[in-house]
């Protein structure tokens, strides 16, 4: 029986998600040291993985489902992985996949293919022999996207030198490769057998209890494998029992007692190789680099292998030191010139360095010396393809891999994530649809079906996917992230909080979770809190523009108005084409009142979106207080066919409708506004002023009184209740409401219509109860600032006759008869005013008689809104 060692070949720690560099798994031959089970470790420990159950059988080849960039992987009570290297570690915890990202050729050297059609027999391997010959093998754990068992790394104390390609024997031989080329068959049931020096020894006494554990270990039996290897130390102080039960440990993450064991096995045989190596290996996957390289430096100088020179180089990996990663990997092919394993390992490293055409090289060679796992080397080659923008021959590898074995799942989840890129997303949810028959545990399955339906709109089927993914690997942040958007977007803002508390628990300097949690705290308008999120998210990316953008619109929403402009500002110039900020801005602007700012960042926005409901409300608005009323509806009307219930748009139409004197399609809008805001000032106010102008002055006060019971010395609906009060003939009421009125408006520039309203009320109240100079003041103030007031000419026109000024009241009339010529209140006055002169009427019928008129017209609204 054979064994397969499975490895990944690239690290993708130092890429994000969209360049993520992940390539996939090789397999190779077992030794004659490697029990029928035994299996690799993924090359690359940042993509975390899950594993084949045990079985006596070898596993198939299988996927490591790649992690996106921002994935840091800890080391906890049940998951390890290492950040950026080649390692021998296995993990519990799943992963996600990232979304693949072509990268242009001025990044990467593009390489040209001899052929279009996938060769079934490579380029040949490149010449070695400059590098130092050293000898040993090395052999590592599998991993796949099956989540239901860890996946262990079977280091036994059996020799093993080399290798020879792939036998169907269970007891196959090894062949030792060094400068003498001299060949040594080792039967792994002899130990005794010669005296060459082994990397992994077994003791020479036909120990029943070792055996067993070593049968235990092969079996990934753990637990049981310490229980034997303890009786074993209890009888003897066997160096190899002792480094194969720190292994068990280490394979178990209980990395104490595992360190106890190597730590005696050193001290108390300080020339043998194996405890260094396997302590600097533990060492580096609990991320203390240094010693783990004085460990790895030990045990070279003592005995130089193959395993420890991979190991050493994935350290440097994790250091970014890649040079030196590749001077290790070129001593470790010295020593085992065809070992697919290291040649994948350097084709990683290759990528991390953009030599592209060596990766392509040495994958090549692995389809040379590994053709029994040509469908996963394969799917590696098409990862490197992808990498320099060959879409078709990626396309050719996966197609090419999955023909020869079409239940391969990393080339189904390679192929099913670049169809994921280019948008072709049944052809995606095809593949992965097809790892979850395969393999219905698949984190990597659920989590890129989710993204998939999230892109479709099909928000129900992706938070399904999300959730069972999540009951596979709770902790998985990238899976958190995508829930907690698909939380937001429909509206389960609290559930959205949680899974960003979850996340930023496991990941507490986050930007993006702390920007996605100030996103929701603003949607719940908990401001206090989303400017907490959003300040620390940006002294983490100061110039991003997405949170910069959204604590703008939190500013503004606080009134904090210098400061949201200064962030919007920024954000714009780092992203011009950015909606939010242009649609924040605009509307920013139209509370500054600057009208023409606010126009063009709104007219922006909706060449971006022509359908923003936003920008189209607010424009509409803009419009509004530019007196541009036939645009203004325009833009309300269309907004508010967009999203019947709109509030702002619904508010600003009816105060529109007041303006234009639609009463009715006022009352229409603002009962439907107050239906679901009961507590809108504004729209109380602009209903209470229909409701005035249609003479229903009980159902005005009612509305009035509601919003000055909120905000008591607000001068607008002061203003209001006092000319009701006026019309109502409470005079004392009116002047009382008028004069706070006008005493309150605190932004006379903007508020300068509501208290030329206040003013000709009050000038017409003063007029009823004969005080005609201040009548006069008040009118000739109104009038001063809008001199065609009918209204306000009227009425002074009043106080002129009232006064016996009758050219003065004349001047007056004429004026209103230009504006109006058809006015019958100022033609009937006129006549009566030139029968007064000429001495054809009394004056104090004619007072009278118009006094009674104006009395009568007093009682009308005031038209100017």
């Amino acid at each position: 029986m054979s064994d397969k060692i499975l490895c990944c070949c690239v690290d993708i720690s130092k890429y994000n998600k969209y360049d993520a560099i992940n390539l996939a798994i090789l397999t190779r031959p077992r030794r004659a040291s490697e029990s029928n089970n035994q299996t690799s470790q993924p090359f690359d420990a940042s993509i975390s993985t899950s594993s084949l159950p045990s079985s006596s059988s070898p596993p198939a080849p299988s996927f490591i489902p790649p992690v996106p960039a921002i994935t840091i992987p800890t080391i906890t009570s049940t998951s390890m992985t290492s950040t950026t290297s080649m390692t021998m570690i296995t993990t519990t915890t799943t992963s996600s996949s990232p979304t693949f990202s072509v990268q242009s050729s001025s990044e990467n050297p593009y390489i040209n293919s001899t052929t279009n059609q996938v060769p079934v027999t490579p380029r040949r391997l490149t010449t070695l022999s400059k590098f130092t010959s050293y000898g040993c093998g090395h052999q590592n754990s599998s991993s796949s996207s099956n989540n239901t068992t860890s996946t262990k790394t079977t280091v036994t104390s059996v020799s093993a030198d080399s290798y020879n390609e792939h036998t169907a024997s269970s007891n196959s031989s090894i062949t030792k490769s060094n400068s003498t080329s001299s060949k040594n068959t080792i039967n792994p049931q002899v130990a005794s057998q010669g005296k060459i020096k082994k990397f992994f020894t077994k003791s020479k006494k036909n120990d029943p209890q070792l055996t067993k554990a070593a049968q235990l270990l092969e079996q990934n039996q753990f637990h049981e494998s310490i229980i034997y290897l303890t009786r074993v130390l209890d009888k003897s102080n066997s160096y190899s029992a002792r480094c194969d039960r720190a292994y068990a440990y280490r394979q178990l993450e209980k990395w104490v007692p595992a360190l106890q064991d190597l730590n005696i096995a050193i001290q108390r045989f300080p020339q043998k190789s194996r405890a260094y190596a396997l302590r600097g290996e533990l060492y580096h996957f609990i991320k203390k680099y240094d010693f783990a390289m004085i460990d790895l430096s030990k045990s070279l100088k003592l005995q130089q292998t193959a395993f420890a020179f991979r190991t050493r180089a994935d350290v440097n990996c994790s250091l970014l030191k890649y040079p030196e990663a590749i001077n290790d990997l070129n001593s470790a092919l010295d020593l085992e010139p065809y070992n697919p394993y290291t040649l994948t390992c350097r084709s990683k490293v290759y990528c991390k360095l953009n030599k592209f055409a060596e990766a392509l090289l040495d994958l090549d060679n692995v389809l040379i010396y590994d053709p029994q796992n040509a469908s996963t080397t394969l799917a590696n080659r098409g990862e490197v393809y992808r990498l320099i923008g060959r879409i078709d021959m990626t396309f050719a590898d996966l197609n090419s891999a999955l023909e020869r074995e079409e239940n391969n799942m990393l080339a189904l989840e390679r192929r099913g994530l670049l169809f994921k890129h280019i948008c072709r997303y049944v052809e995606a949810l095809r593949d992965f649809d097809e790892i979850l028959k395969l393999n219905p545990k698949s984190v990597c399955g659920h989590e890129n079906r989710g993204e998939i339906y999230q892109s479709l709109g099909n928000l129900n089927e992706a938070l399904y996917n999300f959730d069972e993914a999540l009951k596979l690997d709770k902790d998985n942040l990238s899976i958190l992230k995508h829930r907690s958007e698909i939380h937001r977007l429909l509206g389960n803002y609290q559930a959205a909080i949680n899974d960003l508390d979850h996340a930023l628990s496991l990941s507490p300097n986050d930007p993006f979770l702390l920007r996605g949690r100030g996103e929701v705290y603003r949607l719940v308008q908990c401001f206090e809190k989303s400017l907490d999120d959003f300040n620390k998210s940006l002294k983490l990316e100061p110039c991003n523009a997405f949170a910069l953008t959204s604590r703008g619109e939190v500013f503004r929403m606080l009134r904090q108005g210098q400061n949201a402009i200064v962030d919007l500002d920024q954000a714009i110039s780092i992203s011009p084409d950015n909606l939010l900020a242009r649609e924040s801005r605009g509307a920013l602007n139209r509370t500054f009142r600057r009208y023409e700012e606010a126009l063009r960042d709104l007219d922006y926005a909706l060449q971006l979106k022509p359908n923003s409901i936003f920008a189209l409300a607010n424009r509409g608005a803009v419009y509004y207080m530019l007196d541009r009323y036939c645009e203004s509806q325009m833009d309300l009307d269309k907004a508010l066919q967009l999203c019947h219930n709109y509030s702002f748009a619904l508010e600003n139409r009816g105060a529109l409708f007041n303006t234009l004197g639609i009463y009715e399609q006022a009352l229409l809008d603002l009962n439907k506004l107050l239906s679901l805001e009961p507590e809108n000032t504004w729209a109380l106010c602009y209903r209470g002023e229909a409701f005035y102008a249609l003479e229903r002055h009980d159902e005005a006060l009612i509305d009035i009184n509601k919003v000055l019971d909120i905000q008591p010395t607000w001068c607008y609906p002061l203003s209001l209740r006092g000319a009701i009060y006026r019309s109502l003939g409470y005079y004392v009421k009116a002047l009382e409401d008028l004069s706070r009125s006008l005493i309150n408006a605190k932004d006379k520039a903007y508020n300068i219509k509501y208290e030329n309203k206040a003013l000709l009320n009050r000038g017409s109240t003063y007029r009823i109860i004969g005080k005609f100079n201040e009548a006069l003041h008040d009118l000739n103030k109104a009038l001063m600032r809008n001199p065609k007031n009918i209204f306000g000419l009227c009425e002074r026109s009043c106080v002129y006759y009232s006064m016996e000024l009758y050219d003065h009241a004349l001047v007056d009339l004429d004026a209103v008869l230009n504006i109006d010529p058809n006015n019958a209140f100022a033609q009937s006055q006129r006549t009566k005013l030139e029968y007064i002169r000429n001495g054809n009427e009394s004056d104090t019928s004619s007072r009278t008689s118009s006094g009674q008129y104006y009395n009568y017209y007093s009682l009308r609204r005031v038209d100017e809104i």
